[in-house]
């Protein structure tokens, strides 16, 4: 399904470039204006597609939005003429909440499939507003999700907007989340994280006005989704820029290399290391060719006896884990525009999902710990994720396959195993399966 209002012609395409240094940045932007006014035949969602998909991402960075290739062309020359200052080293870049308001009804409807799907099955749980907008808002909450806005928590005040922020957290299923809207059951409304090394920037749904700290997106409103992937770029999010339009690869200026004037690369912060090749070759793969870190992700999934523990149980187990095999706790991060690896003390939390009718266990699991990249900077690079299943609980662990050392998944995930207190029992016939 296509996201209809997002994808014509007079919808505002995101370019999105970055560099090593300021100077580059403006380079970069000042060439690619050069080549969009010298080629008015070349397609923006081309460019931004090439954009996203074929380039390695930096510290510096200059996002533009436009209609049309001339457009974005003087935007990316005003960028250009703008001072960029370094990103912060990514461990520092601000904590993502996505705020979905106080539920409010919307205008229209978002048109979006997502917001369509959602739509459906709060058709047949109940004609209510309150449930309606519920679904708009967690519709529009998943189509940002799956173009890479990642909160780290999601809140929401009153029925529809706690409900959808449930739903969109895993701490409710949709259909369940839908039916604490119409009955006005009390539903969390989630918190904002207080982590004093980190600022927090929020994403206001309904709001299309931006403010200190704070982004707004008005989801009935193209050009608002384009400011906002625009914002995120520049704060240092790798957002997926082509807002989901599609196009196809084509040939734009290389990247403005420069000689340093020093001969000796600058030392990189305390706590980095330079990447091993093993982890070089991999990241720099996923980054730049593939957009994507799926192929190289062990997963081991299993089926376990008992219910889901509670998170802070699955969380001990994964903490066990870590402890056993320090070299899970590696995260990969950018400095002074170059990647390096460090040690990460952040616990990493298991993801407990909802029962999904007619939904395979093992398939669930598997594909919620593999299907989001680990090419990304400061994510970890261990996921656990479990769901009910029949007469017990299916588990899946993955680890990117250039931290995993000499373990394989299926060791790992029968550690984690023992760890919590259950033995592996394998599914039908076969032991864990590693993808």
């Amino acid at each position: 399904m296509g996201t209809t209002f997002l994808a014509g012609p007079g919808a505002p395409r995101v370019l999105a470039v970055s560099a090593r240094d300021g100077r580059a940045a403006a380079d970069a932007a000042g060439r690619l204006a050069d080549r969009l006014a010298g080629d008015p035949s070349l397609d923006p969602d081309d460019v931004a597609l090439t954009l996203v998909r074929g380039r390695e991402r930096f510290a510096v960075r200059h996002a533009v939005t436009g209609t049309t290739g001339a457009e974005l062309a003087d935007a990316l020359r005003e960028s250009a003429a703008r001072p960029r200052r370094e990103a912060p080293v990514p461990a520092l870049v601000p904590a993502l909440v996505l705020d979905l308001g106080d539920g409010s009804a919307l205008p229209g409807t978002p048109a979006l499939p997502q917001v369509v799907e959602a739509s459906a099955v709060a058709g047949s749980v109940s004609p209510a507003a309150t449930v309606r907008t519920a679904a708009e808002l967690y519709g529009t909450a998943s189509w940002l999700a799956a173009h890479g806005v990642r909160p780290e928590t999601v809140v929401g005040r009153g029925p529809a907007a706690a409900a959808a922020a449930a739903a969109v957290r895993g701490d409710l299923s949709l259909p369940d989340a839908l039916r604490a809207a119409a009955t006005g059951a009390d539903v969390p409304q989630g918190t904002i994280p207080q982590d004093p090394e980190k600022a927090v920037l929020v994403v206001r749904v309904g709001d299309g006005a931006d403010g200190p700290g704070a982004l707004g997106l008005d989801p009935l409103d193209p050009a608002s989704y384009a400011r906002l992937f625009a914002a995120l770029w520049e704060h240092g999010f790798d957002v997926d820029c082509t807002l989901g339009r599609g196009g196809s690869r084509v040939r734009l200026p290389g990247y403005p290399f420069r000689r340093s004037g020093s001969v000796t690369a600058a030392s990189p912060a305390p706590g980095l290391r330079p990447l091993t090749p093993h982890e070089q070759r991999w990241l720099f793969h996923d980054l730049v060719r593939s957009g994507s870190a799926a192929e190289h992700a062990l997963c081991a999934t299993a089926v376990l006896p008992g219910t889901v523990p509670g998170a802070p149980d699955a969380d001990a187990a994964l903490a066990a884990l870590l402890d056993r095999h320090p070299n899970l706790r590696t995260v990969f991060t950018r400095d002074g525009g170059r990647w390096f690896a460090r040690e990460s003390r952040r616990p990493v939390a298991a993801r407990l999902l909802a029962p999904a009718p007619g939904a395979e266990p093992e398939a669930l699991v598997r594909a919620a710990a593999v299907d989001e990249t680990f090419a990304a900077a400061d994510v970890p690079l261990v996921r656990c994720v479990l769901a009910p299943a029949d007469g017990g609980r299916a588990v899946a662990l993955a680890v990117y396959a250039p931290v995993a050392g000499g373990s394989s998944a299926d060791e790992l995930l029968a550690e984690w195993a023992e760890f919590a207190g259950t033995p592996l029992r394998p599914a039908a016939g076969a032991g864990a399966r590693t993808a």
